[in-house]
């Protein structure tokens, strides 16, 4: 019989202390977390499905922490070794990957005895490899040459298991129903705070693990294995039996799928081509949670109306996290609205907990840290001292934030997307303010850039008018100014000038503001420029540009009359 622990066999993508890449096993990264910088699989899915992994086994085997001074022990001081071991070599029996209680599946999904309808190839967990939530850009059948011969290793096959259990989209499936739900996470945005080492990063997120929550929350590890006839419970009714996340830990883990993965003896070695394949456990309530019972590493918006609650962050196709980067730390205020009779209905966003989890955790460790520290750094030592480092012990310490998600259109995945932000010490010390300091500084660049947008659409209106002689109708003024990319190149050229802005706000937010809005300008008139050679040089384009740009002069004339009386905004 086949045989592949995930706990002592190499299957975690990681980048080592020293810079290079490597795989390791489960037990390696859990048990000497300060060898490897991070876990790096290439692929943000099976990365953020990985992270998942850790933080549930951890909240298991540590039961807890209580709160953020216990997760700045640990981030401090290490995970406690003995405990963490004595609950891999508890549950070692269900970690592995073709057991006779596989790791995350069902044993008796076997086509061969269920029925061959229940056979798919491995590709079928693949967000890009031939899932039918898969766009014609990524599935390997429509793609001229493409074939389903090929097979996948054990790790390989452990890794699209486990991302897929997290972000499987809903859709028909016709196995134990005609349509199945869509994983916890499938579409929402996952922010994981990072650390020097990947011990620091598993403290800074591993939220607060209350005794109410422990004594409920099993991930399937725990739980007796489900069966055939679970799942056909299940569904046998007008309504599927959805059950309810109990806690962080099951949340991590959720059975989205049944799945047998069905190795083969090939003369590489094991491989699996075909997998046993249905429904799995549909989640009760909302995918992130509600309530106490919340994904940690979600961020809700707040909602739109007093009957809506506040909903998911995702990736947008049309704009990177940076310019909605206040989905960090929504503000309360701003969902507050007024009901019937003049009640009044709150309905806030919510921060993924595991950022503000994160920055307690810096901010305790950093106090310790520098309590242990005595003296000045030698002048070797000076240069690091300064730097902004993501580690407590550094004197400006930052947190890195990686973002991982999907792109989803009508139930199809047609992209995929990890993005990397690094919050300063202001966001440490003060989330509030700085969560000001950042919407205002969007604010302008939101305010600029609909100058951008407006007078181009004012120019596409005057070379279509043809000095007047015509009056062109609204849908070809806006057909020709979406034609001219005059406000993507102004967002996409201010990406690097806002990071290095949030960097700066540490040491002197007056001037970072400044530079800011000349960075505004310089993007502005960047993107101006593309319109002007769109419009052409000769009479009727330069009369279409002398009679737009005015918009556009007078907000960047406003933006920077208000430099000499620049002042903080909280």
């Amino acid at each position: 019989m086949a045989h592949f622990s995930i706990l002592d066999e190499p299957w975690i993508p990681v980048l080592k202390a020293d810079g290079t890449q490597a795989e390791v096993s489960l037990r390696d990264t859990l048990l000497r977390p300060t060898l490897y910088r991070r876990i790096d699989a290439g692929h943000p899915l099976h990365t953020a499905a990985l992270y998942r992994l850790h933080l549930a086994i951890l909240h298991r085997a540590l039961a807890g922490p209580a709160d953020a001074k216990g997760a700045a022990e640990w981030y401090l001081h290490g995970f406690p070794a003995d405990r963490v071991e004595a609950y891999l070599s508890r549950y070692a029996g269900r970690f592995d990957l073709f057991g006779p209680q596989p790791f995350m599946q069902m044993a008796g999904l076997n086509p061969a005895e269920v029925g061959e309808n229940f056979r798919s190839h491995w590709t079928r967990l693949s967000t890009e490899e031939g899932s039918p939530n898969t766009t014609a850009l990524f599935n390997v059948e429509a793609r001229p040459g493409g074939d389903r011969s090929d097979t996948l290793t054990p790790a390989q096959a452990a890794r699209q298991l486990l991302a897929h259990q997290s972000f499987a989209l809903g859709g028909l499936i016709k196995r134990f129903t005609t349509s199945a739900r869509a994983a916890p996470v499938a579409t929402a945005a996952l922010f994981l705070a990072e650390g020097s080492d990947l011990q620091q990063t598993l403290a800074l997120n591993l939220t607060p693990y209350t005794p109410s929550m422990q004594a409920k929350d099993l991930p399937v590890w725990e739980q007796p294995p489900l069966s055939v006839a679970d799942i056909q419970r299940i569904y046998a009714g007008k309504e599927p039996l959805a059950r309810p996340a109990e806690g962080y830990a099951s949340r991590y883990g959720w059975p989205s799928r049944s799945v047998l993965l069905l190795p083969e003896e090939t003369p590489e070695g094991v491989r699996v081509r075909s997998i046993g394949f249905g429904a799995g456990v549909p989640l009760a309530g909302a995918g992130e949670g509600s309530g106490s019972n919340t994904d940690p590493m979600v961020t809700l918006r707040p909602s739109r109306d007093d009957k809506s609650e506040p909903y998911p962050y995702k990736l947008s196709r049309d704009r990177l996290l940076w310019r909605d980067l206040t989905a960090l730390l929504p503000d309360p205020a701003a969902a507050v609205t007024e009901g019937k009779k003049g009640k009044v209905k709150t309905k806030p966003g919510r921060a993924p907990e595991v950022l503000l989890h994160a920055a307690e955790v810096m901010e305790l460790a950093h106090a310790q840290a520098q309590l242990s520290l005595s003296g000045r750094p030698s002048q070797d030592e000076a240069e690091d001292w300064d730097a902004p480092l993501p580690d407590a012990h550094a004197r400006h310490p930052v947190i890195p934030v990686q973002v991982f998600g999907q792109l989803t259109d009508q139930g199809k995945a047609f992209a995929m997307r990890q993005e990397s932000y690094t919050l300063p010490q202001a966001f440490i010390e003060n989330p509030d303010k700085f969560r000001n300091y950042v919407r205002q500084s969007l604010d302008d660049a939101t305010t600029v850039g609909e100058a951008l947008r407006r007078s181009v659409f004012v120019m596409a209106q005057e070379l279509l008018s043809k000095g007047g002689d015509r009056s062109p109708d609204r849908a070809d003024i806006t057909k020709l100014a979406d034609q001219i990319p005059a406000t993507p190149t102004y967002w996409q050229s201010l990406e690097t000038p806002f990071r290095a802005y949030l960097l700066e706000l540490d040491r002197d937010p007056v001037q970072a503001t400044r530079r800011w809005h000349a960075a505004l300008r310089r993007s502005a008139l960047r993107g101006w420029n593309v319109a002007e050679e769109a419009a052409g040089l000769n009479a009727a384009g330069l009369r279409a540009v002398q009679k737009s740009q005015g918009l556009l002069l007078k907000a960047l004339g406003t933006l920077l009359g208000e430099e000499g009386g620049q002042s903080d905004p909280n």
